[in-house]
């Protein structure tokens, strides 16, 4: 009876013994190997106690193979299930590391689950293999702590070493609860290092007290552009100059007596000059 014949007479939900007890193997099922005769001194193996155990182990084989490859379907996933679950556990548990700010006994009960989980699967982890990866996923605060251990030799359970951790973590310094929030603080602070305090003017005193306030920033000071050098000045500017007045050279027309004499002709017939001047007689 081949794997095609039991494929082929085996639909799904089929008992397999029906099968096994109409080929006049079912005894395979019922009853375990037979244990292998043993030549002793003056009675050696008779050739046909030996080709029945051969037999009956073979047998046991064959139905062995049968009834694996005739399992049912989802039966098969499930074990594939619980074959990936079984390496990604184990993946997991050696690379699991303690995070930043985790608590050691945060991170103690994370590895003890994956043991568990280990366990559950029919791999147990050893006692000194789940210590060990227990210490080297430690953060770096307690490298003084694995030292020691490893010194003294210490041959702990999980659940002591449990509690020399959380003992060990009281010793270590206190963090900032709240990084965050201490960043946002300092940056308050440095944002306010550029101003500086100063007395108010006494305009705005109140009540005979110095109000405080706040001087501008101080904006970056940059290279100043070059200046440009003056011309040298003349010693007699009107020399060349040209009067807008008159059209000669020499003066200007503040000066041109031309301009000066048209200035005084129209003071003079001004009405405040008239005026003025019949006062005065």
């Amino acid at each position: 009876m081949g794997y095609k014949a039991v494929r082929t007479v085996t639909p799904k939900g089929f008992p397999l013994r029906i099968i096994l007890s109409a080929e006049d193997k079912e005894n395979y099922l019922e009853h375990p190997i037979p244990v292998a005769p043993v030549a002793t001194p003056g009675y050696p193996v008779l050739p046909e106690a030996m080709a029945a155990h051969t037999s009956w182990v073979k047998g046991s084989k064959d139905i062995a193979a049968f009834m694996l490859m005739t399992i049912f379907l989802e039966i098969q996933q499930n074990l594939t299930h619980l074959e990936y679950e079984l390496l990604q556990t184990a993946w997991e548990f050696h690379l699991c590391k303690q995070e930043e700010g985790q608590s050691v006994s945060s991170y103690v009960l994370k590895m003890e689950s994956y043991i568990d989980n280990l366990e559950r699967h029919d791999h147990p982890v050893t006692l000194n293999l789940g210590v060990s990866l227990i210490l080297i996923g430690l953060s770096m605060e307690y490298d003084s702590f694995v030292q020691n251990y490893n010194m003294h030799s210490m041959r702990k359970t999980v659940n002591e070493l449990h509690a020399m951790l959380k003992q060990h973590e009281q010793t270590l310094p206190k963090k900032d609860v709240a990084p965050a929030l201490h960043a946002i603080r300092a940056g308050k602070v440095q944002k306010n290092q550029g101003k500086r305090p100063f007395k108010a003017a006494k305009g705005n005193q109140g009540n005979g007290k110095y109000k405080l306030a706040y001087a501008p920033e101080h904006k970056p000071s940059y290279a100043p552009k070059p200046k440009k050098t003056p011309p040298p000045k003349k010693d007699n500017p009107a020399k060349d100059a040209t009067c807008h007045q008159c059209g000669e050279i020499g003066h200007w027309r503040r000066n041109c007596p031309v301009y000066l004499a048209e200035l005084m002709k129209k003071k003079k017939l001004s009405p405040g000059a008239s005026t003025s001047g019949s006062q005065g007689k």
